[in-house]
């Protein structure tokens, strides 16, 4: 019962989890915690006055809460790990306000080497296939991809990580046993099978708006690194890569359309600083050295002959051609062809993401 109590903690009002800790060593268990008398806990010294009103009051409201989630969490198979657990993700227990707990529905790997993905719910085709296969790739070469479990950018992430045979997370803004989007109610499932659903919040709490921005920094918490694929320059998206740089994360950007809303976000953090990053690889070789030779950084390795007669399109592969002549910038690219400068852009980033291209410092273009 001792982990249902430190649930019933958690769900009480009054105290932060630094409080919590503190006052579990002193009582010696979250079971005596849970108990304690109004004047037993201010002569610990560690809550105000104010505080222990509100945590006592909250305790009155609920006075079964631990048997109830207990219930609660067996009924629909989910496990509750403390933050003073050994199973509580290290790094997780380190940011700023860690939740006393996490409800679990799958099994919880090992998330020593795992990545944050985050980004649109209304992704465009380009970048669900990033997301997609940054997922696959990274999946394939054993970190583990944390994600928020929305549309967009999260589900393309988390397929691409079961498609790539690893390990994902799912953050939920919500109880565990609530599918939401309902859209992804099989890939839910999926994710359990292969990983978990994690949350904050017991079993039956309905997704609320500020659930979201919450949950975000228990995406960063997890993951050694975060990797905005798109974002407006106002997005959810963007709380995360902000808990990112608050926590010392490191964070990746990939660059996007220069035309559109949704590369406004990460264009902006590549300018103030982040790191723009066209492959896995990129965030391989930075993060888990050690891992690359299990990721290639040509996003099209699985296809059999993936030379660019095969895997590129006539427009792209007039591109390659026009680049044997030695580098190019864009202007010089749009001059050539007659193309929009629109239209050259994303079949240069294709080219750059299928690793047939690659740009320098000046902004020329190079076949590789």
């Amino acid at each position: 019962m001792e982990n249902f109590y430190w649930a019933a903690l958690g769900a009480a009002k009054g105290f932060g989890t630094a409080q919590l800790l503190a006052l579990g060593k002193v009582f010696g268990s979250a079971q005596e915690l849970y108990r304690a008398t109004e004047s037993e806990l201010l002569a610990t010294g560690i809550v105000t006055p104010k505080e222990v009103a509100a945590y006592v009051e909250s305790r009155k409201k609920n006075r079964l809460i631990p048997e109830q989630l207990k219930e609660s969490c067996e009924r629909h198979q989910v496990s509750v790990i403390p933050i003073v657990s050994d199973a509580y993700p290290e790094r997780l227990k380190r940011i700023l306000r860690p939740p006393a707990v996490l409800y679990v529905k799958g099994t919880l790997p090992d998330c020593r080497y795992s990545i944050g993905m985050v980004g649109s719910r209304m992704a465009d085709a380009y970048g669900l296939k990033v997301a997609e296969t940054f997922g696959r790739r990274l999946a394939q070469a054993g970190v583990v991809i944390v994600s928020g479990g929305a549309k967009g950018i999260d589900t393309a992430s988390h397929k691409g990580a079961l498609q790539g045979g690893g390990k994902t997370l799912a953050v939920l803004g919500c109880g565990v046993d609530i599918v939401y989007p309902p859209t992804n109610h099989k890939l839910f499932g999926e994710i359990a099978e292969n990983g978990a659903l994690v949350s904050e919040y017991p079993p039956g709490t309905e997704p609320e708006a500020w659930h979201f921005p919450m949950r975000n920094r228990i995406i960063n918490g997890i993951s050694q690194g975060i990797v905005l694929v798109e974002a407006a320059s106002r997005s959810g998206a963007l709380i995360t890569a902000e808990f990112a740089m608050d926590e010392g994360r490191e964070l990746f950007c990939v660059p996007g359309n220069i035309f559109s809303d949704k590369s406004a976000g990460p264009h902006k953090l590549i300018r103030d600083g982040a790191r723009m990053v066209t492959s896995p690889d990129d965030i391989l070789e930075e993060l888990f050295p050690e891992l690359q030779g299990s990721a290639h950084s040509n996003l099209f390795t699985g296809i059999e002959d993936s030379t660019p007669l095969k895997v590129c399109s006539h427009e792209q592969r007039r591109v390659l051609d026009l680049l044997t002549q030695g580098p190019m910038t864009l202007d010089r690219l749009v001059s050539e062809t007659g193309w929009k400068v629109a239209d050259m852009s994303v079949i240069l980033l294709e080219l750059q993401l299928k690793g047939f291209v690659s740009v320098d410092a000046a902004q020329r273009y190079t076949q590789t």
